[in-house]
């Protein structure tokens, strides 16, 4: 989902531009009998402060183009690591994956508190935990968000890392009919295009896949993985337009909401796990069957549950469109290097159509993705 810079406040701490620049631009005092020197001085001051300002100018930039750098680079790690550490870890051993999902919310409620701690203080903690009729609309982004990361690990039980990252990508199609029919927004014909392409790729993608396999007799394995990612998808959607909504009608901050969201995760997801384990899988232990690439997707999925705040705070649409597409890139040069993933054409076709809808739903043609410096 995407929100207004305007839901994180204003963390500088600095005055107003137009504040800072009138208190610098006193002119300086002059004694009456010379009338000269003040626009001697006026003069100088006008020649230096253009140098300076601009010069502090260029630090600002600097220092905003290494951290647009360095999110993109979280960015495309995040999301590429997100394929392919969970793809791993379904394959490392016996464990149940809907305790990776409580672990990554228990994880993402602990860093939320402490952010809210740390922003507001302990008065801010009571006014995210007071039991009001607001708080508890959270639940239903919570329990859609539940839903969506169980679907998530059952997708990539069925799918190897790079068809997953391709078919997620629905998620755009499912966010964007969301917002037109909940928050009653409309979509240019542009968009439109880029969702009836991206339809296009993410379909010849699952054809590819379901052809390669249907020799071995695994069509009915694929199928269950592509539903799952729909599904996941479905859920992604609804619950990022429901939560923007959300955060656009009250004042509270952003990590309160995902703190609120973590703990209503954990209080549906705890009951509905053990009553779930009809395996007696859960006496041998919560984390039973854990190897490390597990703990790794768990921590990540957790730092991706909170990376909305920093692509409202740093990154714009030509960043999340190039982190998009080089994630995918990624996890399918990892997945034919070390998973043993072929390469089919029509799945390379699918894929570069997936990519194209992104930039085109973010209003970038080729001509304008040649035209950015």
């Amino acid at each position: 989902a995407a929100f207004s810079m305007g839901d994180l406040g204003d963390v500088s701490g600095e005055p107003p531009p137009a504040a800072a620049a009138a208190a610098e631009g006193q002119p300086p005092k002059s004694k009456p009998e010379r009338s000269e020197a003040p626009e001697a001085d006026k003069k100088d001051a006008q020649g230096k402060k253009p140098a300076a300002l601009m010069q502090g100018a260029e630090k600002a930039s600097g220092v905003g183009e290494v951290t647009k750098w360095c999110v993109l680079v979280f960015l495309v790690f995040q999301n590429s690591g997100a394929s392919l550490l969970m793809r791993a870890s379904r394959s490392a051993g016996d464990w149940n994956p809907q305790t990776a999902v409580i672990s990554q919310e228990a994880i993402k409620g602990f860093l939320c508190f402490g952010l809210v701690l740390g922003e507001g203080g302990f008065a801010a903690l009571r006014d995210t935990a007071r039991p009001t009729a607001e708080a508890l609309k959270t639940s239903v982004p919570a329990l859609l968000y539940l839903f969506q990361n169980n679907m998530q690990y059952v997708a990539v039980g069925y799918l190897d890392a790079s068809t997953y990252a391709v078919l997620y990508q629905f998620k755009i199609l499912t966010a964007g009919m969301m917002t037109v029919l909940i928050l009653r927004r409309s979509l240019s014909l542009m968009q439109w295009t880029a969702l009836a392409v991206l339809t296009a790729g993410a379909s010849i993608v699952i054809v590819s896949q379901m052809t390669s396999v249907s020799k071995d007799g695994e069509g009915r394995s694929v199928a269950i993985g592509v539903t799952a990612v729909i599904l996941a998808c479905l859920a992604s959607g609804l619950a990022g337009v429901y939560f923007e909504k959300l955060l656009k009608g009250s004042t509270m901050s952003l990590w309160a909401r995902n703190l609120q969201l973590a703990v209503y995760s954990l209080l549906i997801g705890v009951p509905g796990l053990y009553k779930s384990d009809t395996g007696g899988r859960l006496p041998r232990g919560f984390f039973d069957g854990y190897a490390p690439v597990v703990w790794a997707s768990i921590i990540n999925n957790a730092l991706g549950g909170l990376l909305i705040a920093i692509v409202i705070k740093y990154a714009d649409t030509i960043m999340k469109n190039f982190s998009t597409t080089l994630s995918i890139l990624v996890t399918t040069a990892v997945s034919v290097a070390f998973f043993g993933h072929t390469l089919e054409p029509m799945s390379i076709f699918g894929t570069a159509l997936v990519i194209y809808a992104v930039f085109l739903y973010g209003g970038m043609t080729g001509m304008s993705l040649l035209s950015v410096s």
